[in-house]
């Protein structure tokens, strides 16, 4: 039996046991609980027989009774010792408090059976069992009642929010909270908000458009709405062909004042959303329009735009793409929430679902960490 020959190898070899339980895949307290019983004998080896065979015979007897009853025995003890292997692999309560390790027999009991794991845990199955039909205490109980509200805000944003943004929610709502509690409960229920995607921009060859300073340099952060906008786009897939999405954003609260979704990445598509933004917001003298070097914000097309609203267009320094952060880091938010992960059959199917995202969740939902933990419209109207 394989389980008998690895527990011999420990006595043999002139090596530790958890060296030896690395190399088969096994928990090492498993493999110390076989080391025990093979002591106490009662982890023995049951060789099975040898059929032969001569040249002259045509087929091996019919097994006895006795050796198929064997054979079922070892059938499900090797099933038992698959989901051994698994489980114990998994388990980190071996140490742990007597709580702690009765919950981890309450959640395996029924596949692994609740004697074997008192024993395996060292506990007694009437102190489980008192565990088990125990009043639940009034810090578990707080626990729970914080692990819904939890799990409310969570799916509310459709799984967009880490602890940070969980924590700053439920503080919004008016629960007092700690945000390792939040985190620790968050952790326990397997709740992991979506994770960005890290991409590397290579450097843009030179262009034959207009070159503009980046103003933003000197002006530092707006103090209130419409002194600075943002501006890029970015590509998004849908079936076999892409979609561009350009975008502005007042930087002052993060807002979307515009968007326009297209085939093509091109000057129209980008005046498009400047327009909307246009028509959205309230001018001011001393506006300006921050954007990289590319081509669709650098054309002439885009130039004259700015001019007849007069609003003054600010571009990335050279080979300077974290000149224009904010926008980068918007478009991650967007596909990290809104992209990966979902299947959008047509294009206007992408154009309802942006369109949601930007206006209603982005802009009125949406915490941002950057702004105090609320939405760039509550921003706004807190400051205005």
């Amino acid at each position: 039996m394989l389980k008998v020959k690895i527990v011999e190898l420990t006595f043999k070899l002139d090596a530790k046991a958890i060296d030896i339980a690395e190399v088969f895949g096994l928990h090492p307290m498993m493999l110390y609980r076989w080391r025990q019983e093979y002591r106490e004998g009662k982890l023995k080896y049951f060789p099975n027989r040898r059929v032969s065979m001569s040249l002259n015979q045509k087929s091996s007897p019919p097994p006895s009774k006795k050796e198929i009853s064997d054979n079922e025995r070892l059938k499900k003890e090797n099933e038992r010792l698959k989901k051994e292997n698994e489980l114990l692999k998994k388990a980190t309560v071996s140490s742990a408090s007597k709580a702690e390790r009765f919950g981890f027999i309450a959640e395996h009991g029924a596949a692994l059976g609740i004697r074997y794991l008192c024993d395996w845990l060292l506990v007694s199955r009437s102190g489980y069992y008192k565990w088990r039909h125990r009043p639940e205490s009034s810090r578990a109980a707080k626990a729970r009642a914080l692990g819904i509200k939890i799990e409310q805000v969570f799916y509310q944003h459709d799984t967009n929010y880490g602890s940070p943004r969980v924590c700053e929610a439920l503080r919004a709502k008016g629960y007092k909270v700690n945000h390792k509690a939040v985190e620790r409960i968050m952790r326990e229920m397997g709740l992991v908000g979506k994770a960005a995607r890290i991409y590397r921009q290579k450097a843009a060859p030179k262009r034959f458009y207009a070159k503009l300073p980046n103003l933003r340099l000197e002006l530092g952060s707006p103090t209130e709405i419409n002194q600075q906008w943002v501006g890029d786009l970015t590509y998004l897939k849908v079936g076999k062909e892409y979609q561009y999405l350009a975008v502005v954003l007042d930087l002052y609260s993060r807002r979307v004042i515009g968007w326009s979704l297209g085939d093509n990445k091109s000057a129209e598509l980008t005046r498009e959303a400047i327009r909307q933004a246009i028509r959205y917001r309230k001018l001011k003298d001393g506006l300006i329009f921050h954007t990289d070097r590319g081509p669709e914000y650098g054309a002439y097309l885009i130039q004259d735009e700015l001019k007849r609203h007069g609003i003054t267009s600010s571009m990335n320094r050279p080979k300077y793409v974290t000149d224009n952060a904010h926008m980068e880091s918007f478009f991650q938010s967007l596909k990290t929430e809104k992209y990966h992960g979902e299947h959008y059959q047509s294009k206007s199917e992408l154009r309802i679902a942006l369109g949601d995202y930007m206006m209603n969740y982005y802009n009125k939902k949406r915490m941002h960490s950057a702004l105090g933990y609320v939405s760039p419209n509550k921003h706004e109207i807190l400051n205005s």
